[in-house]
């Protein structure tokens, strides 16, 4: 009852040099703090938005060319959309694996304490520098 796995790329390593980014959510429900966030790594010019609305398609993106995806806290939906236990915490653990970060706006999806099953999140994942830059606005 399964199908086949294939390895595609070992060692995944995130570029040192990002230049994707992705957001979910729509841009009138972001808060102040996160859209002055976007507007900052927007500003970049060598940064290319890559949203597809599929997490695992945009954090392929941000594992294969470097940056950013976010699925923030929302003006509807204060503590984000992405549940920490199946979306947060795996997605957030690929990416520190492959040498980059993750974050709720705070500290590392991978010290956020489970209070629930469905507990949700914001979730943002890439590189280092962005990831320190998020934090930083957010603040």
């Amino acid at each position: 009852a399964g199908g086949e796995r294939r390895v595609v790329r070992e060692d995944v390593a995130l570029p040192d040099d990002p230049s994707v980014y992705g957001f979910g959510g729509r841009v009138p429900d972001w808060t102040e703090s996160f859209a002055a966030y976007v507007e900052q790594v927007e500003a970049d010019p060598s940064m290319k938005l890559r949203y597809g609305g599929a997490m695992i398609g945009d954090v392929n993106q941000v594992l294969t060319y470097g940056g950013v995806f976010g699925y923030p806290a929302l003006r509807s939906a204060e503590r984000g959309k992405l549940r920490l236990q199946f979306e947060g915490n795996p997605i957030g653990y690929i990416v520190e694996c492959a040498g980059g970060r993750s974050s709720d706006g705070e500290r590392s999806l991978l010290d956020v304490e489970a209070t629930d099953l469905h507990q949700r999140v914001p979730v943002y994942v890439g590189n280092d520098d962005l990831i320190s830059l998020l934090e930083e606005t957010l603040d």
